[in-house]
């Protein structure tokens, strides 16, 4: 049996010069600001078990390093306790790896710690919580009462650090262990073994921490890293809705809106071309100012071979050093939008369209295929890429075009007819302001889209019902007098906390816990958030080799009711519609 431990032996001595890990732990530039990448540490936790101890002995010694090969031999058969204590380095794999790390706890015995590389996957996100009472929010994040749907609310794949800079720090963490381990004991065994891996409790005052933690705490009631490995900044945790309370549980929100990036920016297999439009860029100036980068058309053989278009915006925020902060966030939620123009700034088209956060800084990566078509009709030209904020504008700008590559199975996006494009109000007469368009279809087409941005904007005017960002709206389309007729409509426009349900967060990509009213839902969009083309297919609708005719209106919903939009008073913000559209044409 000791011939065949040693050939394993062997085998991992081999395998140590040559680690395969799914995703590595970076070796830095390390760095101390907010979406700098995070160095490794290691602290103290009153959940870090004896691991190693497989005959739970309350030891480490040679009869667990027996116990463990004769698991690796097929010989014994741990029960799942010892499962759980032999799996050191937490692959689901007992082998030759758990052996060694057995041995090496043996002949170099340490206090429990947790260390960060040694637990790194790659995807799982990491909060720290922290009870000071010189810092503003930290003793009512510590004393929340929220502390069992945090546990409820989060991801599988989030770790919670809890540290004190107190001088009673010994009885702080000991009371907060003791107050989790009471709330686990209402969750089955398996939460309960899922969350005792997951939540630290740090035994050591926080500014005698001998690692970097102790700088980046000072002065914070929490901060993030992420699975990226970069250092995060935690937002506003008190209720958006009237701006009262600190709830613990909110910090799921930022491990959600973690998840969602990790989702989102994870390396895709298909393989791409990135074009960086603006790189941290300075945005600043006076209402409504415009940031603009001369950029080269691809030539149609590069052109050609792409399938698919992202846009991928940071809209990060400057302090006074210029690095990322909240702190040099706009106050309020504003359009931004993206437009591809002619070098004089003349015959703009909106490819995409964001809406800004309150105070906090979000990132997303928006599908923008079909305006593919602009850059087919305009190769070897040089245009202007434009990006515009309706407010003050002050960030740290970055902005990249993704061109994917690929078959092009339908066709290629070649033609655009602009149909509706500009902002409107929302009244009796809105729809004699969209009126019909004409486009041509050649006989050659492949596919037809109709492709738009839609959002309501405007509340509080008396009796206009909060239209448009807090009422339901629907837009009817009719190809062709009738022939096919599709609707967009905004339902989650009226409820009370659609933008900060965690569903939202997770899977849309809305940035959690900003400092405003943030939660409610609203007319297609969320604070935060970019705003997803709407895209309809209508080939089968339309006359080949002719005009085609689409028609347009719009009414807010009461009910089952579609009614007539309101006349605004005046007061208040009067309703509107943002709205651009298109017709997009491939071949």
């Amino acid at each position: 049996m000791f011939t065949k431990f040693f050939r394993l032996l062997f085998i991992f001595f081999l395998l140590s010069f040559n680690p395969i890990l799914p995703d590595e732990f970076s070796e830095g530039p390390y760095g101390l600001n907010y979406f700098d990448i995070a160095e490794s540490f290691s602290v103290s936790d009153l959940n870090v078990s004896l691991q190693g101890d497989v005959n739970l002995d309350e030891t480490i010694n040679i009869q667990d390093v027996i116990l463990l090969i004769g698991q690796v031999l097929g010989n014994t058969s741990l029960n799942e306790l010892q499962i759980d204590q032999a799996d050191l380095n937490n692959d689901n794999v007992i082998d030759v790896l758990d052996i060694v790390n057995v041995v090496s706890k043996i002949l170099y015995p340490q206090e429990p710690q947790w260390n960060l590389e040694n637990n790194w996957t790659g995807n799982d996100s990491y909060i720290f919580i922290h009870f000071d009472a010189n810092v503003g929010t930290s003793s009512a994040l510590w004393g929340s009462n929220t502390r069992e749907q945090l546990l409820s609310t989060s991801p599988d794949n989030v770790h919670y650090f809890f540290i004190s800079n107190r001088a009673q720090y010994e009885s702080d963490i000991l009371q907060m262990k003791e107050i989790y381990d009471e709330i686990l004991d209402g969750f089955t065994q398996e939460q309960q073994d899922h969350w005792n891996k997951r939540l630290h409790f740090i035994n050591e005052k926080t500014s005698n921490l001998n690692n970097w933690l102790s700088n980046v705490l000072d002065g914070k009631f929490a901060f993030a890293i992420d699975s990226f490995q970069k250092i995060r900044e935690i937002g506003y945790l008190g209720n958006p809705a009237n701006f009262s309370g600190t709830y613990i549980h909110y910090l799921a929100h930022e491990a959600l809106y973690f998840d969602y990036e990790r989702n989102t920016f994870a390396v895709p297999q298909q393989d791409y071309n990135e074009v960086t439009i603006f790189e941290r860029e300075h945005y600043t100036g006076g209402w409504a100012a415009s940031i603009s980068q001369p950029f080269d058309i691809p030539n149609q053989q590069n052109l050609s071979s792409y399938n698919k278009m992202e846009v991928e915006l940071l809209r990060g925020c400057p302090d006074t050093n210029m690095n990322y902060s909240d702190a040099g966030c706009d106050d309020y939620d504003r359009i931004a939008r993206l437009y591809l123009c002619d070098l004089d700034g003349s015959n703009c088209y909106e490819i995409a369209k964001w809406i800004t956060p309150f105070d906090r800084q979000p990132h997303s990566l928006t599908d923008i295929s079909p305006f593919l078509s602009l850059f087919r009709e305009n190769e070897n030209q040089q245009k202007i890429l434009r990006f515009q904020e309706s407010g003050w504008p002050n960030s740290l700008l970055t902005i990249k075009l993704r061109f994917y590559i690929g078959e092009n199975l339908n066709g290629y996006a070649q033609q655009t007819y602009p149909l509706w494009n500009n902002t409107v109000q929302f009244n009796p007469d809105y729809g004699t302001n969209r009126p019909p368009q004409v486009f041509s279809v050649p006989t050659n087409a492949t596919k037809v889209e109709f492709v738009s941005y839609i959002t309501g904007h405007g509340w509080g005017s008396s009796g206009c019902f909060n239209c448009c960002e807090f009422c339901n709206t629907r837009h009817d389309f009719s190809i062709n007098g009738g022939v096919y007729e599709f609707n967009q409509s905004f339902p989650d426009a009226s409820s009370n906390n659609h933008c900060m349900n965690p569903e939202t967060i997770q899977t849309t990509g809305v940035i959690p816990n900003q400092y405003g009213t943030w939660g409610y839902g609203r007319a297609g969009w969320c604070p935060g958030r970019d705003v997803k083309p709407y895209i309809m297919d209508i080939t089968d609708y339309v006359i080949l080799g002719d005009d085609n005719v689409i028609d347009y209106n719009a009414c807010r919903v009461s009910g089952n009711s579609c009614v007539s939009p309101p006349t605004c008073a005046g007061d208040g913000y009067c309703p509107e519609i943002a709205m651009s559209s298109y017709i997009i044409i491939y071949y």
